[in-house]
């Protein structure tokens, strides 16, 4: 009986592990990014075609989440400099996972965070960008397509090379 349920949970990791690198796989550099749909706290829906010509910082994150508390003030700073800017090259999407909307919404108030972003209350978004991990931040190109990704908590100094290309 051992060697039975041995073998089993052997599958089981087996399938499982296939499962998760073929979505990781599926998104990496230079494929298209899969196009997603967030509501806003404020109602209005966006997706990828919404930042079009832009580049995206995709970022998720949420907030029982050490690393991602960590940084987030860095990503904020970010995100208010690009909404100040008329021209800006860059946008920035905040995307919080495995949390509830109150959750959510009063961790931005007592910390007086600006940046856009919305609650994936089922994992959606999360799942097709392959994220097992977070914070987890996806830079997409102006044209759709992944240009780098990064897992783990940004420095600040980190945070500006990864959208580098796309900062004044």
């Amino acid at each position: 009986m051992k060697r039975q349920n041995k073998y089993f949970f052997t599958v089981i990791f087996a399938m499982v592990f296939l499962a998760v690198t073929a979505s990781a796989q599926s998104v990496k550099k230079g494929t298209p990014a899969p196009d997603f749909s967030l509501t806003l706290p404020d109602g209005k829906a966006v997706n990828l075609a919404s930042y079009r010509g832009k580049a995206l910082l995709l970022h998720f994150w949420a907030t029982w989440c050490p690393p991602c508390r960590a940084e987030l003030p860095e990503m904020n700073k970010l995100a208010e400099k690009l909404a100040s800017e008329t021209d800006s090259k860059l946008a920035f999407l905040a995307v919080c996972v495995s949390d509830s909307e109150k959750s959510r919404s009063a961790f931005m108030k007592k910390n007086n965070y600006t940046f856009t972003g919305g609650l994936d209350a089922s994992g959606a978004i999360a799942k097709k960008y392959g994220v097992f991990g977070i914070p987890a931040s996806f830079l997409i190109s102006p044209d759709g397509k992944i240009e780098d990704v990064f897992v783990g908590a940004m420095t600040p100094e980190k945070l500006a090379s990864f959208v580098s290309a796309y900062e004044k």
